[in-house]
């Protein structure tokens, strides 16, 4: 489970706000989609997407930076989604960057997705 998940398991439940913009937002990217499984997984943690701030993708592969909203408090975090038939899925960094792993992210990605 996504860190973010588990620390914010404790808020209340929220509405879901559906933005998206910034400067480093990769127009040829599914936003849409991916807006929709971020503010899926947001609002699951009880916050709402306030923006994707960044979004990068390859192959089917995408890495995002959010602004996240939690009552009044803004905070930031990523997330590495996986392309597949029945949509976006989050995929730990762990799992993706992992040398051997059955989920490997494209070397494009790699510098900006991967923990170093």
């Amino acid at each position: 489970m996504h860190p973010l998940a588990l620390l914010l398991a404790a808020v209340p439940m929220a509405a879901v706000l559906s933005a998206c913009g910034g400067p480093s937002v990769d127009a040829s990217c599914d936003v849409d989609g991916i807006t929709h499984e971020v503010e899926h997984i947001l609002s699951e943690a009880g916050a709402e997407l306030g923006a994707l701030s960044s979004l990068s993708c390859d192959s089917d592969w995408a890495f995002t930076t959010t602004t996240i909203v939690t009552g009044t408090e803004e905070s930031s975090d990523s997330f590495l989604l996986r392309g597949t038939d029945m949509g976006w899925i989050l995929t730990s960094p762990e799992e993706a960057c992992s040398p051997g792993t059955p989920f490997a992210i494209p070397e494009n990605l790699r510098s900006t997705a991967c923990p170093t």
